[in-house]
């Protein structure tokens, strides 16, 4: 019996995967002086800028998908994550508080779980507030269409589902920057 491979693209979320929970434990240095810096657009936490509108189709944990157009004159929160990331149960929290702030007619927000095994997402924490969607992407289809450097990845769109905000790396201090970023997208942008 021939073993079947794994498709790249569970290849490449594993490696992202794993990228993303070995950067925390490397001490950070700067780099010798001799050696040459990236160009800006390979460092950048995906693929899209600021201003360029985000026209995708989010897998949800239920089996449905959600287009992002219908999302529109909304404020969206987009993460690309992993239940494996520290502050798993604290991202619901710190969404479900933002979403009853702003509320969910002016704001929505979507996290998006990369795991291989949908049994990584259980126990889910818990409710989430009207507004909160949770989704599914097994097969890393939207992070890799997004080119995400890095889990998790967060991403801001304002009402016309233009890019915002993008900040992608470890969750410790981005609850400030996060929250000022969608109060600015819900102020800038009132019809």
């Amino acid at each position: 019996m021939t073993r079947a491979r794994p498709a790249l693209p569970r290849l490449a979320l594993a490696l992202l995967v794993l990228a993303a929970c070995t950067h925390a434990a490397q001490p950070t240095t700067p780099p010798p002086d001799d050696v040459p810096t990236l160009p800006a657009d390979i460092l950048a936490p995906i693929r899209n800028t600021p201003g360029e509108r985000l026209d995708l189709v989010v897998p949800l944990s239920g089996g449905d998908a959600l287009p992002l157009a219908q999302l529109r004159g909304r404020v969206v929160v987009l993460e690309l994550t992993s239940a494996a990331e520290p502050g798993w149960p604290e991202t619901f929290a710190f969404y479900n508080r933002l979403v009853r702030e702003v509320g969910p007619d002016r704001l929505a927000v979507i996290v998006v779980a990369v795991d291989p095994e949908r049994a990584a997402l259980s126990p889910e924490p818990d409710l989430r507030t009207h507004g909160f969607e949770l989704g599914w992407d097994p097969q890393g289809a939207l992070a890799a269409r997004l080119q995400a450097a890095a889990l998790p990845t967060v991403i801001v769109l304002d009402r016309d589902g233009r890019i915002a905000f993008v900040q992608s790396g470890p969750a410790e201090g981005r609850a400030r920057s996060l929250t000022d970023s969608v109060r600015a997208a819900v102020a800038g942008n009132q019809h």
